[in-house]
């Protein structure tokens, strides 16, 4: 110990407290390097979809005139069931009862209209 208050006391300016507190700073700056230098702004932000269900309530009564568009996200790794989410006319996203009676008609309906329209 008494070689390493040597070694310090020789730099002039130097405390322990202040070199612990540098040695710190540069090991937080190095875990946050590899997080910074892999992102790229043009990355299709789409493509990377969360590994579970987005609708943990659905609506099963709305009426169709408040319906923007619909998103149909078909059951698979990330979510066994068929998930269906509506975008108001207000910007507000909700989704859909999948089961349903009066939800599959208006579903129905939205997309019989815009496979026509396309």
């Amino acid at each position: 110990m008494s070689l390493r208050l040597k070694a310090m006391s020789s730099c002039p300016g130097a405390s322990p407290l202040r070199f612990l507190q540098r040695l710190l700073l540069l090991s937080l700056l190095l875990t946050l390097v590899p997080w910074t230098a892999g992102k790229t702004p043009s990355v299709d932000r789409k493509r990377f979809i969360e590994l579970r269900c987005m609708c943990l309530n659905t609506v099963s009564g709305i009426h169709p005139s408040n319906i923007q568009s619909l998103e149909v996200l078909r059951a698979g790794p990330h979510c066994a069931n068929v998930e269906v989410i509506a975008t108001l006319k207000n910007g507000k996203k909700i989704c859909l009862d999948t089961e349903a009676p009066k939800i599959k008609k208006i579903v129905q309906k939205i997309l019989e209209s815009s496979g026509s329209t396309a």
